[in-house]
């Protein structure tokens, strides 16, 4: 059953937007256009059995879009080189994928514009990050986002264009026609949330420079619309403060949506292109009318792959699968079904308990019982994405790429509350939130189990080894307690479990 949900407006620009069109001697005709919206994408293949998502059908769908009309401009807004269990792997030459598997996969499939989401920047390395911009075949465009270089001097990122490097634009311009030869110009901008803090990343606040882009794109365009990597609020926000911009394609919240404000759509799809916004545009160059019909796109088996993106898809999923086998993993493995929608989004894990933390510390609790608390950092819980359907090995293996075990300690509950007091309330937002087990605040007090937590008491915690060493942020203080960190697990039934949080993770849901 073809699924679409659609969304419509007309929008009548002349008394926001320029006029640039000459008139020619003959009436001129409207101009169609497509615009294919997919954000937050982190894996190539087809996920929950093969059932959702995959990038070689998203490049079958724009090549029937393409039969339409010419006319098609295909757009990512932000989060696609990380974070992923690829990404994390490394090439024969020791280089980190950090995001080749998306560039190589996007490039195949046809990406004509992407601007950075706030994952684009997990890569620590800059060089390795302006390596892989300039292995991309489409192009980069964001107003806000500037690098900073060395000697401190903040400019636009660069990209390698046609052999010759290039500033990264506030805004791109792209020209339609029609068959008689009308034309129209589209200009293309992008703006991203300050979320991730690099030293060679600075953000220009986003209002601001939106409007001083709109003011410059006015004299180049007919029509100017955004790829926007914010909250939906933002979203919203921006829209009421700055009207007149007919369309926001969004991304960052992972889960498909729009909204409307003023003269404004705002569209986002859900995440890993298990749906895609398809956007069929119509431009009166006389009335200067632009008419607007937007539909959401099930990606799912009823979609054929693309052969030239499907044998890229296939050239990395055959290396991860090679990788997890080789360390003992059946990625396709089915573990449950899941009741629920784990949560396991990057903006609730670092904000708040979900069901998604509660699982693991219930895995960690399953695995090595015996302790009066479990915590685990929220920071090495990578997917960025909600869990739904069946949960197989693959997807417990990318929701923790870094791995990694865990390591008991003693501490005296006034050093537990420092615990909490930070990993609960100051790491919050930070991948140093912590999620924990037995853990709760009564009239703002710390409780364990459901009592008081005495500072003069030692308590037994299992903590991530990571956290447990001190290396998380604000969470130093911990290195001096001794940790005590085996190599083999033994869980409540008598079972032998590595100690590494993947481990431990599908032996739980093997139990379901």
């Amino acid at each position: 059953m073809k699924k679409l949900m659609p969304i419509g407006l007309l929008l009548l620009l002349p008394l926001l937007w320029g006029c640039a069109v000459k008139a020619p001697q003959r009436t001129p005709q409207p101009i169609d256009f497509i615009l294919l919206q997919l954000n937050d994408v982190y894996e190539i293949a087809p996920l929950e059995g093969g059932n959702a998502g995959g990038l070689a059908r998203v490049a079958s769908l724009r090549k029937d879009l393409l039969k339409e009309t010419p006319n098609v401009v295909t757009v990512i807004a932000g989060d696609f080189l990380s974070p992923s269990l690829i990404a994390n792997l490394s090439l024969e030459t020791g280089e980190k994928i950090a995001g080749l598997q998306m560039v190589e996969t996007l490039n195949a499939m046809g990406l004509d514009y992407a601007t950075f989401g706030n994952h684009e920047f997990d890569l620590r390395d800059s060089a390795l990050l302006q390596k892989r911009i300039n292995q991309c075949n489409f192009r980069y465009v964001t107003a806000n986002v500037r690098r900073v270089y060395t000697g401190g001097a903040i400019a636009p990122f660069k990209q390698m264009v046609k052999g010759k490097s290039e500033l990264v634009p506030d805004f791109i311009t792209h020209t339609f026609k029609n068959n008689l030869g009308d034309s129209m110009r589209l200009a293309l901008t992008g703006l991203l949330l300050p979320f991730t803090k690099r030293p060679y990343v600075h953000y220009l606040p986003i209002e601001e420079n939106f409007r001083r882009v709109i003011t410059q794109a006015k004299t180049q365009s007919d029509v100017l619309v955004a790829l926007t990597h914010l909250s939906a609020a933002d979203d919203r926000a921006l829209a009421a403060a700055v009207p007149g911009v007919p369309l926001f394609m969004g991304g960052h919240d992972h889960t498909h949506q729009d909204h409307y404000v003023e003269n404004t759509i705002i569209t986002k799809a859900d995440a890993n292109a298990k749906t895609v916004y398809i956007h069929r545009c119509r431009f009166d160059p006389q009335s200067k009318l632009l008419r607007i019909q937007s539909s959401l796109k099930y990606i799912n088996p009823s979609i054929p792959s693309d052969p030239t993106t499907q044998a890229v898809v296939d050239k990395w999923v055959s290396k991860v699968d090679q990788t997890l086998r080789s360390n003992g993993y059946q990625p396709e493995l089915k573990l449950a079904d899941l009741k629920e929608t784990l949560e396991c989004k990057e903006s609730d894990i670092r904000s708040r308990q979900t069901n998604f933390g509660d699982m693991t510390v219930q895995a960690m609790e399953n695995a090595w019982p015996g302790a009066d608390a479990y915590l685990i950092n929220s920071g090495s819980m990578r997917m960025d994405d909600d869990l739904s359907g069946s949960i197989t090995v693959y997807d417990v293996v990318r929701s923790f790429p870094f791995g990694g075990g865990f390591a008991r300690q003693e501490l005296p509950g006034s050093e537990l509350k420092n615990l909490l007091d930070v990993g609960l309330e100051k790491n919050r937002g930070e991948g140093g939130y912590l999620q924990v087990g037995h853990i709760s605040k009564v009239n703002g007090n710390w409780q364990i189990r459901g009592k008081a937590i005495d500072d003069k008491q030692l308590y037994k915690i299992v903590i991530s080894s990571f956290v447990a060493g001190g290396s998380e942020a604000n969470l130093g203080f911990l290195a001096k307690y001794k940790a005590d960190e085996p190599k083999m697990l033994t869980t409540i039934k008598g079972k032998q479990v590595k100690n590494d949080v993947r481990d431990v993770v599908i032996e739980f849901y093997t139990g379901f």
